[in-house]
């Protein structure tokens, strides 16, 4: 006899104690179901696994990030140096000392 499909016949039952308990019969399924679900995502799968592991694309993601950053400092450094010696080639331009090359 399922509690959230028939209702009871006892006279000390009343109908509000009948809504509950279907009620709290609904959310246990509805949990249920949710836990079934986590525990089949966290389960490896059948056949073995696909695609690669979290530490490989970890050491992916670092190895990008420091490619990244060594760029990001190679290009810094040739602005530096850019900013340090157009000054002075412009102001020779201007002198009419030297003229700049396309």
């Amino acid at each position: 006899m399922d509690i959230g499909q028939t209702k009871t016949s006892s006279p000390e039952v009343a109908p509000n104690t009948h809504d509950l308990l279907a009620a709290i019969h609904e959310q246990v399924r509805q949990t249920l179901e949710l836990v079934g679900t986590i525990v089949s995502l966290l389960m490896p799968k059948e056949g073995g696994r696909e695609g690669p592991t979290l530490e490989e694309l970890l050491a992916k993601l670092l190895s990008q990030q420091q490619q990244i950053i060594m760029i990001g400092k190679a290009t810094q450094a040739d602005l530096d140096r850019l900013g340090k010696t157009l000054p002075d080639a412009v102001a020779e331009v201007i002198d009419g000392n030297r003229s700049l090359r396309s």
